[in-house]
């Protein structure tokens, strides 16, 4: 799991492949892992009190930023209902020209044998970056077409909604996509803490992703 979605923290890999046994069982197994003479994996934390991470070879550059898109991929994995089945989850997307995608997400609803696709957006607030040059680029990939040959068109009745997570203000956000939301695209804002707790603690007004 490491070898695609880069870089995990302990409670990501806690949730995601031992939900059964307790923490403290999880740390055990990780820091043998992560420590000589059996060092398979590489373990940092962003600074003291932090929760360590893992990751395969070279620490990742931005890795705040990167582990905010693991935090999605283990929101969405461990709050899919028991009709629904992750079908992709791919990062840095490179296939297409004006925007790159944080990560693609592809969610089988076997109740309504569909398919839901989303685009993943990570915002961090103190970045200083405008996000609305993003809305305003996903309007422009929406207005021109370009998506169209595209593997998952044939499978979608619409265009994906954009899922925004940002360790900054929703409501800063929600007024830059007013702004530039020419075509109405769907995206859905959270904060980062909202989705940990939502992982963590199973306590959310929003429920998860919600395939619909």
């Amino acid at each position: 799991m490491l070898e695609s979605q880069t870089v995990l923290t302990t409670d990501m890999v806690h949730l995601l492949l031992f939900k059964g046994n307790c923490l403290r069982i999880v740390q055990r197994r990780l820091t043998i892992l992560s420590t000589p003479p059996h060092a398979k994996i590489n373990r940092d934390r962003l600074r003291l009190g932090e929760p360590y991470h893992y990751y395969l070879d070279r620490r990742p550059g931005q890795l705040e930023h990167v582990l905010g898109v693991s935090w999605v991929f283990t929101w969405i994995n461990t709050t899919l209902s028991n009709m629904e089945k992750l079908h992709c989850f791919d990062r840095e997307i490179k296939d297409y020209k004006t925007i790159r995608p944080d990560a693609f997400v592809g969610i089988n609803n076997l109740w309504q044998d569909a398919m839901y696709f989303y685009f993943v957006e990570m915002d961090i607030g103190k970045s200083g970056n405008d996000f609305s040059k993003k809305v305003k680029k996903y309007n422009d990939l929406f207005g021109s077409g370009a998506y169209m040959n595209q593997w998952w068109v044939p499978l979608s009745k619409r265009f994906p909604a954009i899922i925004v997570v940002t360790t900054g203000r929703v409501k800063s956000i929600k007024e830059k996509i007013d702004k530039e939301n020419v075509h109405n695209l769907e995206f859905r804002v959270y904060s980062l803490d909202q989705i940990k707790e939502e992982c963590l603690n199973g306590r959310s007004s929003k429920g998860g992703i919600r395939t619909r």
